[in-house]
């Protein structure tokens, strides 16, 4: 419940107005945590990263979303993985992950390749995340398999989710899901930094990309019209990727869609699912955010509005994106929800 209406609901009683709790049009304001681009400079930023643990759970959010880029340059171990699930299981609330490219896109082998004698099977001390080489093609696979066995979120309090994975059409989308809390509903994208991992070196890897992007913008259909069934007051998107130039362009070839140019360009990676993102938004009467990391930066903007001159507000102010803090800076932001407001959502650092 907003302070507004904790206000009205303290003056009606204090004037013997009886009003039921349960059929109140009000929402409690709730808090959410976002993080990513963690634990880059090891060992040093292990307890670091562990503090920010511990300072997330005392701030008691409903949920935390660590949107990837769980490592920095570090070798892509089956090891590896499971120290990072370890630390998601220390949250004491539902922790939710979406893959970052760090962890995956660019694990690739190191040379010289080690084999083993007998088997002729590469070490996997051969991954170097950052590594110049060919995409490791089983990395994607084990993450699934170690993050996204369950249906559910990791932490101490899991979450069930719904999964893209469980609407068939879209088997390996494991990682992709949706949940629903007071009325706002939230969706992670497996759209990942380093260009996503669409690259000229490897056609399988770009064969994976593509039919990754395109489940990516089912997921995105499927998640407005769930919103739109729902009468969603607002929809969080949660990706790992910055699909945004920073800086504006004098000249903007994206101007009808995006007051930020789209990293890669109209045939890059991430063209589709950010034009499918702006049509969904027309569309939408509710608030949008985007969550995502990939640049390390702290930034709270709306990179999608596009100007309609003097006599009209600009298109897409119901779109805003939070990029979350990166390393050096192991920060988080704590994310209070309150639909009874217009913005509906408010930030704040949090860190040691």
């Amino acid at each position: 419940m907003g302070i507004i209406s904790r206000a009205i609901s303290v003056a009606m009683i204090t004037l013997g107005i009886i009003v039921p709790m349960e059929n109140s049009a009000f929402a409690e304001p709730f808090d959410f945590v976002a993080l990513g681009d963690t634990a880059y400079n090891v060992p040093e930023d292990y307890p670091v990263y562990e503090a920010l643990i511990e300072t997330i759970n005392n701030a008691e959010p409903a949920f935390s979303i660590h949107v990837g880029d769980i490592v920095g340059v570090e070798r892509c171990t089956d090891a590896m993985y499971e120290k990072h699930l370890a630390y998601f299981q220390t949250f004491d609330h539902p922790l939710i992950y979406t893959p970052g490219d760090n962890e995956w896109v660019d694990c690739q082998f190191s040379e010289p390749r080690m084999q083993d004698p007998e088997t002729g099977a590469l070490d996997m001390a051969g991954y170097y995340a950052g590594a110049a080489g060919d995409i490791a093609p089983d990395r994607l696979n084990k993450l699934r398999s170690v993050f996204f066995s369950e249906g559910e979120s990791l932490g101490t309090d899991p979450l069930p989710l719904h999964r893209q994975s469980d609407d068939k059409t879209h088997p390996q989308m494991v990682e992709n899901a949706r949940w629903t809390h007071d009325d706002v509903l939230f969706a992670t994208f497996h759209v990942s930094g380093s260009l996503n991992g669409l690259t000229i070196v490897s056609e399988e890897s770009s064969i994976e990309a593509i039919g990754r992007n395109r489940a990516n913008v089912a997921w995105l259909d499927s998640t407005f019209a769930e919103a739109t069934e729902k009468e969603s007051k607002a929809i969080v998107i949660v990706l790992h990727a910055d699909m945004f130039e920073t800086v504006h362009a004098e000249f903007n070839f994206f101007a009808p869609l995006s007051s930020h140019n789209i990293r890669g360009g109209s045939l890059g990676p991430f063209y589709w699912f950010a034009r499918r993102l702006a049509d969904l938004a027309d569309n939408f009467e509710g608030q949008i955010l985007i969550v995502h990391g990939d640049s390390h930066v702290f930034i709270v903007d709306q990179p999608m509005t596009v100007s309609r001159g003097e006599g009209a507000p600009p298109l897409r102010q119901n779109v805003t994106r939070l990029q979350v803090f990166g390393a050096p800076e192991i920060k988080a932001v704590q994310v209070t929800v309150d639909t009874d407001t217009p913005w509906v959502f408010s930030f704040s650092p949090l860190y040691n």
